[in-house]
């Protein structure tokens, strides 16, 4: 369930004309992942005051994680996925 509400919300966001959506990120930790939105460069000098702002990073479980990548896989949706070790 949570993983088709996650699938139609990257659909959208990839289908906006205002934003370019390039791929998805997923890091992965030992109890969650995060997922991020990547987007082209697209900072063009303007008014910081009226800088546009991203969608934020989602969290979520393993299981979530493994359906999504199946759903992303058959969409044709670019990601990475990283596994940082941080001390």
């Amino acid at each position: 369930m949570k993983d088709r509400r996650i699938l139609e919300a990257v659909l959208l966001e990839r289908g906006r004309q205002d934003r370019n959506m390039v791929m998805l990120e997923f890091n992965i930790h030992p109890d969650m992942v995060v997922m991020s939105y990547i987007y082209d460069d697209h900072d063009d000098g303007s008014d910081v005051h009226k800088r546009r702002h991203d969608r934020d990073p989602e969290i979520i479980d393993r299981n979530t994680f493994e359906a999504v990548k199946a759903k992303f896989n058959e969409h044709g949706i670019p990601y990475r996925e990283r596994r940082d070790a941080f001390i």
